[in-house]
């Protein structure tokens, strides 16, 4: 993923990476701040700061048989970041704050419909 370091590129977050990744396909890039951290500090992915050594770094993945520890390490990873985990860690979030809250003052909350009727489903399980 050979994207330009600039500005517009500063806050980027590349979904292609974990695609990549669970295609079980290797993943060489710039250093993009949501590639580096945590892909290529988990050796999840290669980064290359110049056209050379993302020459070089493409040219060493496509010489490499991606063994079997490295696709479990990603696929690993990949799990912690899927929707279901991300929905898990916000009920979590929602039924703690659920059940430390009034059911006076969650009423008084001003919350989208379906998100109140959530709110107030935990509360009343607690």
């Amino acid at each position: 993923m050979p994207f330009a370091m600039n500005e517009a590129t500063r806050f980027i977050s590349p979904t292609k990476t974990p695609e990549y990744l669970s295609a079980g396909l290797p993943v060489v890039s710039t250093p993009i701040r949501d590639v580096v951290r945590p892909y290529g500090e988990l050796g999840l992915a290669k980064i290359a700061s110049s056209a050379d050594e993302f020459i070089d770094c493409a040219e060493h993945v496509m010489n490499v048989d991606m063994c079997h520890k490295w696709r479990q390490r990603a696929d690993e990873f990949l799990k912690s970041i899927s929707w279901d985990s991300v929905w898990g860690r916000m009920d979590q979030l929602i039924t703690s704050v659920a059940s430390a809250a009034d059911t006076k003052a969650i009423e008084k909350m001003p919350m989208q419909p379906a998100v109140a009727h959530r709110v107030r489903q935990q509360a009343a399980h607690v």
